[in-house]
């Protein structure tokens, strides 16, 4: 869902600035044109009808049929329509940044405009150029020569003091080599291509168009400013094109109009032809098509009813074909404004983490307030896990679906209808005490919102817009200092109005904008593409059907198309994905209007799952959209900024993991920068959050693609999904991912003796089981003693206490840690807001609970505090007399119960160094690489 108006700057660097000089223009219009006559425009209507008269011929017209005077009226009636955002949008955009794009626009340019218009947009610019004393001659470029006398007529004399406006009567190709004369070419020049002018163009075309303005000049060569529709949410574009008063049909209409006259006769029967809009998701546009309601007769020949001819298509460009663009035309990015964004819950889960430091932290939104319908779904176990760390799991576990079974349909081999063919559990039980669960994006966000409203630190500042972002670069090494500058204005909520503008001065920035991500683009950080598109669609219905397995997640494979996959949720919703492949037809179906797209796609999906019934009465959302995956170079930008979520990476919802990996990603990140700020760390810890994180979202991309390829592949079951799903079960469910060796995830050779614990990864999150609490003797899994309250924990595995080797070693252990001051501390130092110690000691032994009393054990282990007396939460048994799951611990962890073991797990959970309970010099030094405490 890419809801972006992007405005780039395209600039090739000059410095060379120029006086204005004097120009000979009649009228203040200049004709340009070589060639005065209307042939060629003439000769390519008539091929385009020649091509549209045979069977096979796929018909374009020319789209200057629609850009006379007349058409080019319709066309300013279309963009006051209010569905027609992208003129509002790129409004918004030139009145927010206006200053800013003027600053780019030397004295003594030539401000050429590629097609005029009424000045709604242009005089923005202008009138910014004038109040800072640019001398600038602005000059319109039309075809119409009526247009261009009504445009240069807005402007009243003495309206400006320093901008002087011209027209330049002609096209494309005469602008160019205009631009090229040696008297023009000496000064500076800025290209501006606003509205839909470089969206109608074909798209494998737009790099050479623009690239050829730059083509035979060794220097002073032009910069551009150029407007790009990024919006590809179908509803929406469907929309703007198909206004409830009709004026975009007699836009288009006006182009048969204008053929008659071209030809010389009444060619086209305006009563015979209707206009049609569809959505291409495959790639990109928006395309308006003539269509014949019966069989026509042109020049002698029969173009056959419903036949389509392309009257023009408007393709949109999103950050990645931005930037495609502007590299196939080898043009830099230097500035980049864009309207709204997508987040996720990754922004809210850093403001949960942030929320337990002691340090100022503000989080700003754009949109109005948190989503309500549709995006993400799947709550996978190590989300539910870190959700379960602030206490946030309960809600989920009841407003959710839990995803128990995974049940796999594909055709039988005789008839060709689908059966089903196997039934699975969603994931191996062993992997989490929670499994997969299935919930809207909105539910989450909203359980992260309540929790920021109980801590009462940082409140989520809506409809509010950063606008300009930079860093100083003599600031940047420095722990104290605020070296990023993040410009932002508040808006009214009704009409995005800027009210109140602040510049906010930061030490870090988190950047969970979404995959439009405009701090990216502001710090024109690229991001790789790692697979070609494909087309699903999405939609969460009630569903009235017979399907047995409605209320399960299945895949099925449907013969001939490819595959559709269900998710059930709550609230009697269940989501459908269903592949959109190669069914032109379905496409036509899906694309036409916003209204028929729902059913389109669950007709479709009905035929698929034949014998089956599908139908439905009520649609919450839906969406069509193409699947990419896309990684970013870096992660840490300019040693500030970091980048999280789908700012970072995007690939397909097949698997579930957006919000998942999202989500994880700042629990990452935070806990570090909590760190860093509040003086317990060493900012060089910060260089972890990319080489953990990167990785993972490096597998994702191999995960994904592999999976992809599953769904699509037309085989005759569906093994090959279920095997995917099965090898990479752990990663999905997040729990199996390991941090390699850093300087918080201890080598081989820094950390102690390994093989202590057998079943525990270095760098993985540390596996739960249940043990029982010394004191009252309830059941509790380990993992839930790890809250998230910035503490790192180290657990320690004594061994049987009732050998007295055993109990020698842990009261051994308890003095000398005492006795290591930088330990003790880190053990002892209690903060506020929420924050346990920085290091908090556990004690796991593996005796009959009811054999150890707990005051006789070290005061570590049951710390005393005036006014609340006795922590009885620090000693845990492994004793399997407390039900059916208890007692496995040491089993389960592959620590001999006789020897023990230290386990150090960070503040994320994560196990970062093991030894034995004789290596506290080793724990000691581990802490000292990166501690300032």
């Amino acid at each position: 869902m890419f809801e972006n108006i992007v405005t780039p700057r395209l600039h090739v660097r000059h410095n060379w600035v120029q006086p204005i000089t004097n120009l000979p223009v009649a009228n203040n219009i200049l004709d340009i044109r070589s060639d005065k006559e209307e042939v060629q425009l003439k000769e390519s209507l008539e091929q385009s009808i020649r091509t549209a008269c045979r069977d096979d011929g796929e018909a374009a017209m020319p789209d200057l049929l629609l850009w006379d005077e007349k058409g080019l009226r319709y066309f300013e009636e279309v963009t006051y329509t209010p569905s027609y955002y992208l003129t509002n949008e790129e409004i918004g955009l030139l009145e927010r940044h206006k200053y800013q794009i003027a600053e780019h626009i030397p004295s003594g340019s030539m401000l050429v405009e590629l097609g005029s218009g009424n000045l709604r947009k242009i005089r923005i610019l202008l009138e910014a150029l004038d109040e800072l004393g640019r001398e600038v001659d602005y000059f319109a470029l039309d075809l119409s020569y009526p247009e261009l006398q009504r445009t240069l007529s807005l402007v009243s004399p003495g309206r400006f003091r320093h901008v002087r406006c011209f027209g330049l009567f002609g096209a494309y190709d005469d602008g160019r080599e205009w631009l090229k004369r040696p008297e023009i070419r000496s000064r500076p020049q800025t290209l501006l291509s606003l509205g839909s002018t470089l969206g109608s163009l074909p798209r494998a075309e737009t790099p050479a168009f623009l690239s050829s303005f730059c083509s035979g000049r060794a220097d002073n060569k032009p910069s551009f400013v150029v407007g790009l529709d990024g919006c590809k949410q179908e509803a929406r574009v469907l929309s703007a094109y198909n206004d409830p008063d009709g004026i975009n049909r007699k836009f288009i209409k006006n182009g048969l109009v204008r053929a008659n006259e071209i030809l010389g006769h009444e060619a086209f029967d305006l009563d015979q032809w209707d206009v049609k809009g569809v959505w291409d998701a495959e790639n990109g546009s928006h395309d308006q098509y003539y269509i014949p309601r019966s069989n026509v007769h042109l020049g002698g020949n029969m173009i056959t009813s419903g036949k389509k001819l392309l009257a023009v298509k408007s393709h949109k460009y999103d950050a990645e074909d931005r930037d495609v663009l502007c590299l196939q035309a080898g043009l830099q990015v230097v500035d980049c404004w864009a309207s709204d964004t997508d987040y996720s819950p990754a922004g809210l889960m850093a403001a949960c983490w942030a929320s337990h430091y002691n340090m100022s932290t503000r989080i700003i939104d754009q949109k109005g307030g948190p989503t309500t319908t549709g995006h993400a779904d799947g709550i996978h176990s190590r989300t539910l896990e870190i959700f379960n760390s602030f206490g946030l799991v309960d809600p989920i576990v009841r407003q959710g679906i839990p995803d128990v079974e995974m049940c796999y349909w594909g055709p039988h081999k005789d008839t060709g209808k689908i059966e089903r063919q196997k039934r699975l559990r969603s994931q191996p039980g062993s992997l989490s005490q929670f499994g997969q669960m299935l919930f809207n994006q909105g539910g989450i966000e909203q359980i992260l919102l309540d929790y920021l409203s109980k801590m009462d630190r940082i409140t989520v500042e809506w409809n509010t817009r950063a606008e300009k972002l930079s860093v100083c670069p003599q600031n940047m090494e420095g722990d104290d200092d605020f070296p990023v500058a993040v410009g932002v204005v508040k808006t009214a909520s009704d009409n995005d109005t800027a009210e109140q503008a602040e510049t906010i001065h930061a030490r870090y920035v988190i950047a969970c904008d979404g995959a439009q991500s405009w701090t990216r683009t502001q710090l024109n950080v690229p991001m790789e593409s790692h697979s070609e598109h494909s087309t699903w669609g999405v939609i969460d219905i009630v569903p009235i059907t017979d399907f047995p397995d409605i209320r399960q997640s299945c895949a099925i494979q449907c013969p001939g198309h490819g595959s559709i996959m269900t998710a059930p949720r709550e609230n009697r919703l269940v989501r459908l994905y269903i592949q959109v492949k190669g069914d032109r037809q379905l496409e036509q179906m899906a694309q036409d209007h916003s209204e028929d797209t729902p059913r389109a796609l669950i007709a479709a999906a009905e035929k698929w799952m034949s014998p089956y019934r599908l139908s439905y009465k009520h649609c919450d959302w839906w969406s069509v959209y193409p699947i990419g995956q896309r990684l970013v170079k870096e992660y840490r930008i300019k040693e500030r900024i970091f980048l999280a979520g789908d700012a970072a990476h995007t690939h397909s919802p097949k698997a579930g993991q957006g919000m998942n990996v999202s989500v994880q990603d700042t629990y990452n990140l935070v806990w570090k920068l909590g760190s860093v700020i509040t003086g317990v760390a060493d900012p060089i810890i910060l260089d972890t959050y990319e080489s953990e994180r990167r990785p993972v979202a490096e597998e994702l991309m191999k995960m994904d693609s592999v999976l992809v390829h599953a769904y699509e592949h037309e085989a005759k079951d569906a093994e090959e999904v279920d095997q995917v799903r099965d090898e990479y079960a752990g990663f999905m469910a997040g729990v199996k991912i390991t941090y390699a060796p850093n300087m918080l995830i201890a080598s081989n050779e820094k950390s102690g003796d390994r093989a202590l614990a057998t079943n525990i990864a270095v760098g993985m999150r540390i596996p739960s089981f249940p043990v029982v609490n010394q004191a009252d003797g309830s059941t509790i899994h380990l993992l839930n003693l790890l809250p998230s309250n910035g503490s790192w924990r180290l657990i320690v595995f004594s061994g049987d206490l009732r050998q007295p080797d055993a109990w020698k070693r842990l009261t051994s252990f308890a003095e000398r840690f005492s006795q290591r001051s930088h330990l003790a501390h880190r053990q002892q130092t209690q903060n506020s807001r929420g924050r346990g110690p920085p290091l908090e000691t556990l004690l796991v032994h593996a005796s009959p609970r009811t054999s150890i009393n707990l005051l006789d054990l070290p005061d570590i282990f049951h710390p005393f505090d005036d006014e609340l007396g006795w922590d009885y939460w620090k000693t845990f048994a492994d004793d399997g007399v407390y039900g059916p799951n208890s007692g496995n611990a040491y089993a389960g962890y592959g620590i001999d119960r006789n020897l023990g073991g230290l386990v150090l797990c960070r503040p994320d959970q994560h196990v970062a160094w093991i030894g034995s309970l004789d290596e506290v010099a080793g724990l000691d030094n581990y802490f000292s690489e990166f501690s300032r405490q």
